[in-house]
């Protein structure tokens, strides 16, 4: 049983276990299992069986969990050659796992996070370092949309809308496969608006509005009329990993190559915002990024070019 899976009322301060009644300990274990998007407890199960795998095997406690086991288990991951990130995605899982069932925290302690920094060098020095993903730019879309030219059909019509909008609105796979036509609004100069109520950023659902350009809501008009169906319900009607595998198909039969995936609309809108030297403000509210680290990320390359006009 994981910590985050089946939460239980834990005890209060004088040690006794806290007597609620039925209905109370339900809402309590539903908000705790609300307090992540689906795709994280989805993603956190898998990581967590490993772990329990690995701890029956060597004798150790899953939970709660021994400092020096969890690191150990860390270390054996990355010797059968588990990315960074993924290793950080066991240590989430782990902490979740042990937060939600009230015990301490074994990935705080200064074995753990000892362990971690050293793999991640060792990543580095190896050439593991996790890549970033194609960006989607005006460049690749168009490509997109020569490729995609001759006869039109709804396929055709669906993933370039799909292309177009994760390019400009820099949307998560998930964030397109939950879009709902209600979410969609046109504006008087042809451009759009696009409302996002939940994002991996916004947990609580506070909402987002981002732009959407002329170009890309002109192939929203396009994928509704070949759809024959009123403006209602799902705009694309996939899931997100269909989503991420339209993308990196049709980039592929457009010759962009591989690399391309459910994030490189992220990425393609944060680099074209930069070469249009837009505010770092403006390309974090239209990429819903607390930080700048993440759009500092994404234009490395694009920053190191600016010195190409003083050399």
């Amino acid at each position: 049983m994981t910590g985050f899976d089946h939460p239980t009322p834990q005890v209060n301060g004088g040690g006794t276990a806290v007597a609620v009644e039925s209905n109370v300990s339900e809402r309590l274990e539903a908000a705790i299992r609300d307090s992540k998007a689906p795709a994280t407890v989805r993603a956190y199960r898998v990581a967590w069986r490993k772990w329990e795998g690995w701890a029956a095997e060597h004798g150790a406690a899953a939970i709660p969990a021994q400092p020096d086991a969890v690191a150990l288990f860390l270390a054996s991951r990355a010797e059968s050659g588990l990315s960074v990130s993924s290793l950080r995605l066991a240590v989430a899982a782990i902490a979740a796992a042990h937060d939600t069932a009230g015990h301490e925290n074994p990935c705080v302690s200064r074995v753990v996070r000892i362990a971690m920094q050293g793999l991640v060098r060792q990543a580095a020095q190896e050439g593991r370092t996790q890549r970033q993903a194609a960006a989607l730019t005006v460049e690749a879309v168009d490509a997109i949309r020569q490729a995609l030219g001759g006869r039109e059909t709804p396929a055709k019509a669906r993933d370039m809308a799909i292309v177009s909008l994760m390019a400009c609105a820099g949307l998560r796979r998930s964030e397109a496969a939950a879009l709902d036509w209600s979410h969609v609004a046109g504006q008087p100069d042809g451009s759009g608006r696009l409302t996002i109520d939940r994002s991996k950023t916004d947990q609580e659902g506070t909402g987002a509005v981002v732009a959407v350009t002329v170009s890309a809501m002109r192939d929203l008009e396009r994928w509704a009329e070949l759809q024959g169906r009123d403006r209602q319900g799902p705009v694309f009607g996939l899931s997100d990993r269909q989503i991420a595998r339209r993308v990196a198909d049709r980039a592929k039969a457009a010759g962009l190559g591989d690399g391309f995936s459910g994030h490189s609309g992220r990425v393609g809108m944060a680099i074209t915002m930069l070469r249009n030297q837009a505010p770092g403000a403006a390309i974090m509210r239209q990429g819903r990024w607390n930080s700048s680290r993440m759009v500092a990320k994404y234009g490395r390359n694009e920053n190191a070019a600016e010195a190409l006009r003083y050399l």
